[in-house]
């Protein structure tokens, strides 16, 4: 049927909002077709409108049960995604573990190990991520979420390996690293002696980390820098002589057509070379800024929103409400390094005799404002956000409020290796423990407050 056929080319290319209608106009007349319904429950999906996907998902399930018919594992892996991403994460395993039995396809492996990557079970996720390779070498999600799940575990040498997969995924949850394939030259492959293109890539917490690799590979190569554009200053200051263009979120690079270079290869993708053990991360200051100005109380610059995607921010979020124990701190000057809109939320707080500083640098394009404040604090204390990787890459200490389950740059266990001076307080790993309400970030924040209080007072005492 010509209809169908338009649908699925147009699904397949990714033109959900177009192929959406014809979808409909077919469910119109077959409303009770299983594979239809599962079809457009997959594009609802796509669209991210989670309930309908769902709904419609269950109907295909419904129908396909009531006539003694075998539930096809993709639809009960469509299905598993669903509950994964409304926060359902044990009705999501289960159905995703149905999913696997009904068909061990590497996808259907794949979906379900995504479930443990990140979530403090990455030997589940390594697991179930090495089956789904066994069952096809060549499927790059599953590579992916094997890489994550080692990175997490600090198994640096065979992560590495896998690393590079990021760049063939689709998934719009973690396929977030793009090959930008320079002038048709070769990825760098070691070799010294040449002109090698570094380009940045995922956020820009992630490329301040990464670039504590570009002195190892400026000891043996000339570096051209391309670099996120708020970037530029910061890291042209603390590499003298280093190339910086900051263009790597753009389409239009000229200078790729005038510089000369042999070789280009992302920065996250020099931790094959660099990182392959725990005793490879000097863990020291790489960056520099000069402080801004300050007064001469113990200055704490403080962070408590991190994270873009919805689920991410509250799992990495400790309302600002929340920190009396923190702020009751005497003899302290509290500064906002919170980026987001956060005025309305300071002025609530400050209401309460808090006085809270807030600067423009903090929002300010060029991230080197951004560095000179944080250089000018005697602690950061943040939750997980791109404030940690800049303290840390300055030298400066920073306290991080950790939630249980951290992304692999904070690792399942004991500190950060980017970072010496980034100290981790973990929310308690207790079973069945949330991490996003007020009780499981209470033992985390009076920890801090009551650490704070005491390096205070042992600050005061050795000026004295």
């Amino acid at each position: 049927m010509q209809l169908w056929d338009d649908a699925v080319a147009l699904h397949e290319a990714g033109m959900y909002e177009e192929a959406e209608p014809k979808y409909d106009e077919l469910l119109t007349q077959n409303h009770d077709n299983a594979g239809l319904l599962a079809t457009m429950g997959t594009l609802q999906l796509h669209l991210k409108k989670v309930g309908l996907a769902m709904t419609l998902l269950h109907a295909a399930v419904d129908q396909l049960e009531r006539k003694r018919k075998p539930v096809p594992g993709d639809i009960l892996a469509n299905l598993g995604m669903c509950y994964k991403y409304s926060g359902q994460r044990d009705k999501a395993i289960e159905i995703l573990r149905r999913s696997c039995k009904a068909s061990a396809t590497a996808e259907n492996l794949t979906v379900l190990g995504s479930m443990f990557v990140e979530a403090g079970q990455p030997s589940e996720a390594i697991e179930i991520n090495r089956k789904a390779i066994k069952a096809n070498a060549e499927y790059a999600l599953a590579h992916w979420n094997l890489s994550l799940a080692l990175l997490e575990t600090g198994q640096w040498q065979e992560a590495w390996d896998h690393y590079d997969y990021g760049f063939s995924t689709h998934d719009e949850s973690r396929g977030i690293r793009r090959d930008r394939k320079l002038g048709g030259k070769p990825m760098w492959d070691g070799t010294h002696g040449q002109t090698v293109v570094v380009y940045g890539e995922q956020g820009i917490g992630d490329e301040i980390m990464f670039a504590s690799m570009l002195p190892d590979l400026m000891k043996t190569n000339t570096v051209i820098f391309e670099c996120h554009t708020r970037l530029v200053t910061l890291f042209e200051k603390a590499f003298p002589g280093l190339k910086c263009y900051g263009t790597r979120e753009s389409d239009s690079a000229p200078w790729h057509d005038t510089e000369q270079y042999d070789a280009y290869i992302s920065i996250g993708s020099l931790g094959k070379f660099y990182r392959r053990s725990r005793e490879a991360f000097p863990g020291t200051p790489y960056l520099k800024a000069d402080p801004a100005p300050r007064s001469d109380k113990f200055r704490v610059g403080i962070s408590w929103t991190g994270g873009q995607k919805a689920g991410r921010v509250l799992r990495r979020s400790v309302p600002l409400h929340w920190w009396k124990s923190i702020l009751d701190v005497k003899n302290v000057e509290f500064v906002s390094l919170q980026y987001t809109e956060c005025a309305e939320e300071i002025a609530e707080v400050n209401a309460l005799g808090y006085d809270i500083k807030q600067f423009d640098e903090v929002k300010a394009h060029d991230y080197y404002e951004t560095a000179k404040l944080v250089q000018s604090c005697d602690l950061v204390i943040t939750c997980c956000t791109s404030v940690v990787h800049l303290a840390g890459a300055l030298g400066v200490p920073c306290w991080v409020m950790t939630p249980k389950h951290p992304a692999w740059r904070y690792q399942n266990e004991g500190g950060m290796p980017f970072y010496k001076s980034v100290r981790l307080y973990r929310q308690s790993k207790v079973e069945g423990a949330k991490e996003l309400d007020l009780a499981a970030w209470m033992p985390v924040v009076n920890r801090i407050g009551l650490d704070l209080e005491t390096l205070v007072r042992q600050q005061r005492k050795e000026a004295a």
